[in-house]
């Protein structure tokens, strides 16, 4: 997933900063992890202070990411013949299923990820957190939304010695 750099923004790009992502062919560097999540969420969430509202910024990128994802896995899984007409509509349903409303029960077991946003699980809500093949994008602070963005693969992360929650 790509951003697109046609837009001015205060997020820092190429120069000097403790932090450095990719995100596609561009790389940007930051001195802070707001910085970096801006780059991925929009330079609007640097001129926000108020940490429930940062909070619902990075939740709401975090739904569009895992829909993305979870629709980029799909595509490659039908291309590769691991879904085909075979599949069971179960397994369709939590794989095409709206990120905010899915619900695999309790355990996931297919070959092909589910993608899902911690935030909407237990214990932030009131329905359980799945366990199996998961691949979660957790936007509970800047730290953990960059760590498992880069673990799906979406940014780079090319210098983070010390990422630490602000």
């Amino acid at each position: 997933m790509s951003t697109s750099s046609t837009h001015t923004s205060s997020v820092p790009e190429e120069g000097a900063g403790r932090f450095c992502l990719r995100i596609g062919e561009r790389t940007v560097r930051a001195d802070r992890n707001d910085e970096l999540l801006a780059a991925v969420i929009g330079p609007e969430y640097l001129e926000e202070s108020d940490p429930e509202v940062l909070f619902l910024m990075r939740l709401e990128q975090a739904i569009v990411i895992a829909t993305a994802v979870q629709e980029s896995i799909v595509a490659a899984a039908v291309q590769r013949r691991d879904l085909d007409e075979t599949t069971d509509e179960e397994v369709w349903t939590a794989l095409l299923a709206e990120r905010e409303t899915v619900d695999p029960g309790v355990r996931w077991e297919h070959q092909i990820p589910l993608v899902l946003v911690s935030s909407l699980f237990a214990p932030y809500t009131d329905r359980d957190q799945p366990i199996g093949n998961i691949a979660w994008v957790d936007p509970t602070d800047d730290v953990t939304m960059l760590e498992t963005l880069q673990g799906l693969g979406v940014i780079e992360l090319l210098e983070h010695g010390d990422l630490a929650v602000a």
